[in-house]
């Protein structure tokens, strides 16, 4: 490791807040650190329009520990932020509370960016060809990309949670899980003219973010959360169905008792999994494959290869 440059990517979403360290020797990224931890930066953004002040603050010591992580490292530093930061209104106050803070600039990508970043990452060690068509399903957006299209979707967990599982207390009703999943059905076939229809493919189809990693950790039942040892796993609609009816099913504190999925993502879910399943029945998928890398790590490429 001495002989090569450690990077360190910082991304910033609307669920949690990541980083990954790693460099490259030539041939492959070699992931030195890897975290991830819930701030909920983009709660509520989609209903006021506007950042939390305790959730800022929450998230610039969340930062500064990861910065002062990655300078354990003696690496170079990129922080990126998204779907919260590009549509909050007070998101420039955000950003000079970072800078003035620990000195580091944060960079706002598009949805195109995003997704770009989101394709390279999760095609990286795991098998794809020419039609694969990967899909990043976050807290504030979801991202759609292969080699013909980029699209980037304003609905995300955190935003479809706050509209409509908000009552943590009871099992969501049916009436309402219905309305969910016709919200979501609607944004992503009239997404200001760019028909999520165009991405209907035979070939190959990979899942990337904390709520599909997540989801592959329920079917396999895992004790302990890894996401390692979840890279490649397959699932299908069945399983998503049957994810839906089990979370929908239970309240808050009964959801974060199931087996292999982490507490802090029982609240946003069910929420995850509703996008994926209409995702699949857009896309006419039956199955795909779960990469547990995503944006940080196309970036993380990128930086390495300059």
């Amino acid at each position: 490791m001495n002989n090569f440059k450690v990077k360190s990517i910082i991304d910033i979403g609307s669920n949690s807040i990541k980083m990954r360290s790693g460099f490259h020797d030539g041939k492959k990224i070699n992931v030195i650190h890897d975290e991830t931890e819930v701030v909920r930066l983009g709660h509520e953004v989609s209903k006021t329009g506007y950042l939390n002040k305790n959730n800022m603050l929450k998230a610039l010591k969340v930062l500064s520990r990861m910065i002062n992580t990655a300078k354990n490292f003696n690496s170079e530093i990129f922080i990126f932020g998204t779907m919260a930061l590009r549509t909050a209104k007070n998101s420039g106050e955000f950003l000079k509370l970072i800078y003035d803070s620990t000195g580091y600039e944060i960079k706002i990508l598009s949805g195109h960016e995003e997704a770009k970043y989101s394709y390279l990452g999760a095609i990286d060690g795991i098998k794809h060809d020419e039609n694969t068509l990967i899909f990043d399903t976050g807290g504030g957006s979801t991202e759609l990309v292969n080699l013909k299209n980029i699209i980037s979707v304003p609905v995300g967990a955190v935003i479809l949670t706050e509209r409509f599982f908000y009552d943590n207390n009871k099992p969501v009703d049916e009436n309402l899980l219905n309305n969910a999943c016709e919200f979501v059905r609607n944004i992503l076939n009239d997404n200001n003219g760019n028909n999520i229809n165009n991405f209907v493919t035979s070939g190959n189809i990979i899942g990337v973010g904390g709520g599909v990693v997540a989801m592959a950790s329920v079917k396999t039942g895992c004790e302990i959360f890894n996401p390692i040892k979840l890279q490649g796993i397959e699932l299908n609609i069945k399983d998503i169905i049957k994810q839906v009816k089990l979370y929908s099913s239970l309240n808050l504190n009964d959801r974060q008792k199931i087996i292999g999925l982490p507490p802090s993502r029982a609240d946003v879910i069910l929420g995850s999994a509703c996008i994926v399943l209409e995702l699949m029945k857009i896309l006419k998928s039956e199955k795909f494959n779960v990469s547990i890398n995503g944006l940080r790590h196309g970036i993380l490429l990128s930086e390495c290869k300059k």
